[in-house]
């Protein structure tokens, strides 16, 4: 009898020593929440991960077309009170550009505005408005549509000769060109373009323009295309 319960409990100890591990690793299936190591196994595509990664997506942003800086010659012509040129007789292979637009007037005057602006955070006198320059710049905005984004587009004559050829006179002259995409406000990558060259280095021609001592007078021709790229000349004289 001593024996046979001996036998028993020896018996009872091995399956119950059998049974300890079982439910040591079972436990972790129990649905308890373990925060540490859940998180850290959190799959991907889990509601927090997407968020995250949504607000991680960079937003887009409209491309704007980089200046090219063309050095500005001297003037190589100069007309005089005999012979004054007008307008009309500046290149126009395209035909003349067709009627200005209230958009372009208004882009026109921004221009104007924030040439005037910059030229007073510098301590400097503001340029003045000229109607003949204008009326050539926006001749020669025109004619980049058609001919590409160029000082010397559409006949090869430097800018000065151009700007000499519709029947002004001066001592020094200057221009910049400019090409924005589309935005809405329109205004907005006009300003960005036109900002991007007031920022040049001293020594960039367009800064040189902006910023000058000698030239004194102004005009700014707006064309904006049926794609809404926006293309504007700046002619500067003394």
């Amino acid at each position: 009898m001593r024996r046979d319960r001996l036998a028993f409990r020896m018996i009872s100890l091995f399956v119950l020593l059998l049974l300890l591990p079982a439910c040591a690793s079972g436990g972790s299936g129990s649905g308890r929440s373990q925060p540490g190591r859940d998180a850290a196994h959190t799959p991907p595509g889990s509601g927090a991960l997407t968020n995250l990664e949504r607000l991680a997506t960079p937003t887009p942003t409209v491309l704007i077309p980089s200046q090219h800086i063309t050095p500005t010659p001297s003037p190589q012509a100069k007309a005089t009170s005999g012979a004054q040129a007008t307008s009309a007789n500046a290149a126009a292979p395209y035909g003349p550009p067709p009627p200005l637009t209230a958009l372009e007037q208004y882009l026109a005057q921004k221009l104007f505005e924030q040439i005037n602006s910059d030229r007073a955070a510098q301590g400097l006198y503001p340029y003045t408005w000229n109607a003949t320059l204008a009326a050539g710049a926006r001749l020669h905005s025109w004619n980049m549509y058609h001919c590409g984004f160029s000082h010397t587009c559409p006949d090869g004559l430097p800018q000065c000769t151009r700007i000499a050829n519709e029947g002004l006179s001066f001592s020094d002259c200057g221009e910049n060109i400019g090409l924005a995409g589309p935005s809405n406000p329109a205004w907005t990558n006009v300003y960005q373009v036109q900002e991007s060259m007031a920022n040049e280095p001293a020594t960039g021609w367009h800064h040189i323009h902006l910023f000058s001592t000698t030239l004194h007078r102004v005009g700014i021709g707006v064309y904006v295309d049926p794609s809404g790229w926006v293309w504007f000349t700046e002619d500067f004289i003394s």
